[in-house]
């Protein structure tokens, strides 16, 4: 009888123990959430600044001040706090933990839905449309070493332009600063790269043709310059009314090139 509840007493501090420590990794542990739970100011933030890109997942972090992290499809991540304020770059910002597997979430709003998802960490991997970097092929390597030796690639992925049909799209970068996007023809031909602007610093003829043109539309904050192959300057401008969203390419002079 003695040994019996002896040996039940050891198997509930065992039970006791592994609970505790069960409970103590959960409460320090970083997990992914939907990003549905983001609070309504750091969607908005996001959909408005980063038009181009999608959001490929979201941490929700235990332990830290930033206790989201988001992640974009261009392995560029952005923390806010509880209250959904922007704290900067994600990537100073975590608190240990790992997102692990992530969770695809097609953005609203400003944000840009034509692109595909990548895995966290962006690199080696395809996501739906993403392409392993080590099978870039050597055209757009060797552009890219031969016009950027200072940069890494970060990710890279198939993508649909309205005149160009399918592009490979490459995003590079260095440590501490934004990544720079190239987008190459399906024979690794360079054929341009793509910057982010502020809305306002687009051309005036820009302006012009979106006033006259979407009046009944919004505005997301951001645009996209598109430095040619040959030098020419082109704009991409995002738009969304309700739940549609569209983007609006034009020169600089405000001819239409496309819209989508």
């Amino acid at each position: 009888m003695r040994k019996a509840m002896f040996l039940m007493l050891i198997t509930a501090l065992v039970t006791m123990s592994s609970c505790s420590k069960k409970d103590q990794t959960t409460s320090t542990t970083s997990q992914t959430t939907q990003a549905t739970s983001l609070p309504a100011n750091a969607a908005t933030y996001v959909v408005s600044n980063y038009p181009d890109a999608t959001i490929d997942y979201v941490l929700l972090q235990a332990a830290s001040t930033a206790r989201f992290i988001v992640g974009l499809n261009t392995t560029e991540e952005l923390a806010f706090n509880n209250d959904g304020g922007f704290m900067g770059n994600g990537k100073g910002h975590h608190d240990g933990g790992h997102p692990g597997d992530t969770i695809y979430h097609d953005s609203t709003g400003c944000g840009g839905g034509h692109h595909g998802g990548g895995h966290h960490g962006g690199g080696h991997h395809g996501g739906p449309h993403g392409i392993p970097i080590d099978s870039l092929s050597s055209v757009i390597k060797d552009y890219i070493s031969t016009n950027f030796p200072g940069d890494t690639i970060m990710h890279a992925e198939y993508d649909s332009l309205c005149v160009e049909g399918l592009v490979t799209e490459v995003m590079i970068g260095q440590s501490g600063l934004e990544p720079v996007k190239l987008i190459f023809s399906g024979t690794g031909a360079f054929l341009l790269q793509a910057s982010r602007i502020n809305y306002t610093d687009t051309p005036q003829a820009v302006k012009d043709y979106i006033t006259a043109n979407y009046s009944t539309y919004e505005l997301c904050d951001k645009a996209e310059k598109y430095t040619m192959a040959d030098g020419s300057l082109q704009y991409v401008v995002y738009l969304h009314l309700a739940r549609v969203r569209i983007s609006v390419r034009l020169k600089s002079d405000g001819t239409l090139i496309c819209t989508r």
